[in-house]
């Protein structure tokens, strides 16, 4: 009789295999999510830089206005950035940009920066 098919042994090896193989995998992959959300928040920062930079722009071009009043300028910046909320707050001579994921929306993700004029 010629029985063909793989043993228990072997079946038992290939899911240890399996096992040591997804154990190191897994915590590699679960990091990634975190670290893209925190990507996504860095590039609303981004945007919210941009925010500043052109109405600094704008207000350089009006005579009536003071482009160093940061205080007065973040009123008019807005503050969505889709899945991202940018907050405003002025220290000194820069500004300081976060953005926060939507939790109503389930986005996580946070990132900080500072937009000065040079």
């Amino acid at each position: 009789m010629n029985h063909k098919g793989f043993t228990l042994i072997e079946l038992i090896a290939v899911l240890v295999i399996l096992g040591i193989i997804g154990a190191v995998a897994a915590p590699k992959f679960v990091g990634l999510t975190e670290a893209a959300a925190d990507r996504a928040a860095g590039q609303a920062v981004a945007e919210g830089k941009t925010r500043l930079t052109n109405q600094y722009a704008i207000r350089l071009m009006n005579p009536d206005a003071d482009p160093n009043d940061f205080a007065e300028m973040i009123t008019s910046v807005s503050t969505d950035a889709g899945d991202y909320r940018l907050e405003f707050v002025v220290a000194g001579s820069e500004v300081k940009i976060t953005a926060v994921g939507n939790q109503e929306r389930g986005v996580p993700g946070r990132a900080e920066g500072n937009w000065k004029v040079l």
